[in-house]
């Protein structure tokens, strides 16, 4: 599949279709059906695509992450999805570090078992990929919880500043 199938398939499987897609970019539905199919003189633009994938994934539609999918795959890349929202906590707690610690060990303890017959595999590959993606999805999890908790102690040192003043 390449990149505009998979744009197709996200708008085709959109409530609404082209029609609504198309309204919702602030363009014609006859403009975004041409950009679709690639018609000469007409190009979809990355801004345009990369809203269509977010309008996608907002619904909970699996056709959503096809296009920035396809995206990571040309140049090498995996798309890595981040865990939705956070769990309400605003500490960082020792079960989560250890659940991380947790992840790597598996990981660790599957590529080494993978390489232990100095042959790899195509599913203990795919099992090492899983279980790096789950790492690194989970480590983006802490970290954006980190940043949330740090802008936040940033916005009451600034307000204790004003008082002071």
């Amino acid at each position: 599949m390449d990149l505009l199938d998979s744009l197709r398939r996200a708008v085709r499987h959109y409530p609404g279709g082209t029609d609504a897609v198309a309204a919702r970019l602030g363009k014609s539905p006859s403009t975004l059906e041409k950009e679709l199919r690639g018609a000469p003189q007409y190009k979809m633009g990355a801004v345009d695509a990369a809203e269509i994938a977010a309008m996608c994934v907002e619904l909970g539609s699996a056709h959503g992450v096809e296009y920035p999918t396809r995206v990571a795959e040309a140049v090498g890349g995996m798309l890595v999805l981040l865990p939705a929202g956070q769990d309400g906590s605003d500490a960082v707690t020792g079960q989560a570090l250890a659940q991380l610690m947790r992840e790597f060990a598996d990981l660790v303890t599957a590529a080494t078992s993978a390489d232990a017959d100095g042959q790899i595999s195509k599913n203990e590959l795919a099992d090492v990929h899983a279980k790096w993606a789950a790492l690194v999805a989970d480590g983006q999890g802490l970290m954006r919880h980190m940043d949330a908790k740090h802008l936040r102690t940033m916005e009451r040192w600034k307000a204790r500043e004003g008082c002071a003043a």
